[in-house]
């Protein structure tokens, strides 16, 4: 049986966009021949918490939690929100002023990086006293956060396990990061590459950021991915409000980064154009930034059709996923940063609904729109590529508005089998075969 120790910060039932995949993967990691022990952070009195989300599956595992050390309880953990959220509105009101919008974001940056090495600290104790004569075939880490990288390499210097995997659901470093920033966080991705053993990369095209050119057989693409126990078959439901065709969108929307102001436009234009009556688009919201979707549809005097969910809980979600005709996935796709592709598609594609997926950015062919098409799961909008793909929006949207008031369902022909490489069960047994061959090669 193969022996691993696992390092993820998020995890259930803390509800959030971390804790989701990490949980869904161990939960299939463990139906294989392996024995896990995990080590995760506490779960902090704040936090979100979704009692559906640990399944019985990981009750069986050995899960070691880990909290911040009573210094930094009594000290910086006490000023965390002034830091963290009063820092971000500080730093915008700041922009006019160069000095100031450094300082801020020095002050920002030294207190995550004293928080990172505080936990990573205080789980190596912990680590220490709780696996006191264990040996592990394997050390998976995955980040974020990259506390957990850091607490894999100073349990690997003390011969904890044979080999290292670390995992990236992220790359460390993005364009809006400040030079400093991303230069850092650059330095710091790539010294974890050269000292783990091996290492998994969320998506293909975000391996541009990753150093495959010095070591190729090191390195492996493990998407996220959806459960299929998180859904009941929906793709046979209708929406329950007749006549109406009803769009939905959950999740967050990066300060608008992610945009998808071109479906109002495609409906205002064909308003305009005698084709569909706007009083019967719904374009409804679940998430923190109703602001920001608001002033997409005011551009084109669409407001009206808009509806707010607020922030939700994820079985809600679940349930109005269920219930409405189109989901709405958005991303962006640069030279810069590619192959950012949402997790949220994976769980889009078992629902069964036809999905909008709206990418921005200069660069074409995005990872994401490629894994919609090859599902056929619905219609691609790329602004790379905005002269082909907008009047192909427009009349797919004319189509399916005209099989909605028609009475008709709306379900695609999914390439099931395509689809099915993104379960979790066929994520975790890639993940478990990379482990087995490097148990092999000790």
């Amino acid at each position: 049986m193969l022996s691993a120790l696992v390092i993820m910060n998020h995890f259930a039932p803390v509800n959030d966009c971390g804790a989701i995949p990490n949980t869904k993967l161990i939960k299939y990691l463990s139906k294989e021949d392996i024995q896990i022990t995990l080590v995760t952070d506490e779960i902090s009195p704040d936090a979100t918490i979704d009692e559906k989300l640990f399944p019985t599956e990981l009750e069986h595992i050995r899960i070691i939690r880990v909290g911040h050390s009573h210094l930094y309880r009594a000290t910086l953990g006490k000023t965390r929100e002034k830091i963290t959220d009063n820092g971000d509105k500080l730093k915008m009101k700041s922009q006019t002023s160069p000095l100031r919008a450094k300082a801020v974001s020095l002050i920002k940056n030294t207190f995550f990086q004293l928080r990172t090495d505080d936990w990573m600290l205080t789980a190596k104790k912990h680590a220490v006293r709780e696996l006191v004569g264990q040996h592990f075939d394997v050390v998976y880490s995955s980040y974020p956060s990259v506390e957990a990288h850091f607490l894999a390499k100073k349990l690997m210097k003390m011969g904890i396990a044979d080999k290292w995997i670390a995992d990236f659901r992220d790359p460390m470093c993005y364009v809006e990061h400040d030079k400093f920033r991303y230069q850092r966080s650059m330095r710091i991705q790539h010294n974890i590459e050269r000292a783990a053993d091996f290492v998994t990369v969320v998506s293909e095209g975000a391996m541009a950021k990753f150093l495959p050119e010095e070591n190729n057989n090191k390195y492996a693409y493990i998407p996220n991915g959806f459960d299929p126990d998180d859904y009941l078959p929906v793709s046979s439901i209708g929406s329950s409000v007749g006549n109406v065709l009803r769009f939905f969108y959950a999740g967050s929307l990066y300060a608008g980064k992610r945009n998808f102001a071109v479906l109002f436009q495609a409906v205002s234009e064909l308003s305009q154009e005698g084709i569909l009556d706007p009083t019967r688009i719904r374009i409804e919201y679940a998430g923190n930034e109703w602001p920001i979707l608001l002033s997409y549809a005011k551009k084109y005097d669409l407001e009206k059709i808009c509806v707010n969910y607020g922030y939700i809980p994820r079985s809600r979600v679940l349930e109005i996923m269920g219930d409405i005709d189109c989901s709405i996935v958005c991303s962006h796709n640069t030279a810069a940063d590619r192959g950012v592709v949402t997790g949220k598609v994976f769980e889009l594609l078992l629902v069964g609904k036809p999905i909008l997926t709206v990418v921005t950015g200069n660069l074409p062919s995005s990872e994401l729109g490629q894994i919609v098409k090859e599902c056929n799961a619905g219609l691609v909008y790329e602004e790379a590529n905005s002269s082909a793909d907008y009047p192909q929006l427009k009349q797919w949207l004319k189509s399916i508005y005209q099989e909605k008031i028609s009475g008709e369902k709306l379900v695609p022909s999914i390439n099931e089998a395509v689809r099915n490489r993104y379960s979790y069960e066929s994520i975790a047994h890639q993940l478990y075969n990379i482990m087995l061959s490097l148990k092999e090669k000790k």
